[in-house]
């Protein structure tokens, strides 16, 4: 199932930016869905939202439009809108050297980032990265 091999890899990837390999995450997750105590923070989320299908007659392929959200939360003194942006520029430098080695796809695209912030009990920024990966399948593959 190439989709589940896409999402593998990518949190393969981004697992270099661990804190035990001198990184900056504690945890990472796919699909996350109860809420963390900020004690765990800064963690990434990888969700893929949304896989558009064109299966093409002539090949019995079918070409993938897979989109992705990496979403970065934290929760400490370094909360600020400058540190979310480097950290985004980190994560966006791993899926980089991922598709240079053509480990996420035929074509990765950059699609939007973005930063928001939240209070209850805690200060917690949100720094999300929405990407697209194109990749063909059979056509009736995922």
């Amino acid at each position: 199932m190439r989709r589940q091999q896409i999402i593998d890899n990518l949190k393969n990837g981004l697992k270099t930016l661990d804190v035990a390999n001198g990184g900056f995450v504690k945890n990472f997750y796919e699909w996350v869905i109860n809420p963390h105590e900020v004690e765990s923070y800064p963690i990434i989320v990888i969700r893929d939202t949304e896989d558009n299908v064109e299966s093409e007659e002539v090949s019995g392929s079918s070409k993938h439009s897979l989109k992705i959200e990496v979403d970065l939360l934290v929760s400490d003194a370094n909360t600020t809108p400058a540190y979310l942006r480097e950290k985004l520029l980190e994560i966006l430098s791993v899926i980089k050297n991922l598709e240079e080695q053509t480990l996420l796809g035929d074509y990765v695209s950059f699609k939007s980032n973005e930063i928001e912030f939240s209070y209850d009990k805690h200060l917690v920024g949100l720094g999300k990265i929405e990407i697209e990966i194109i990749y063909y399948t059979e056509k009736w593959g995922i």
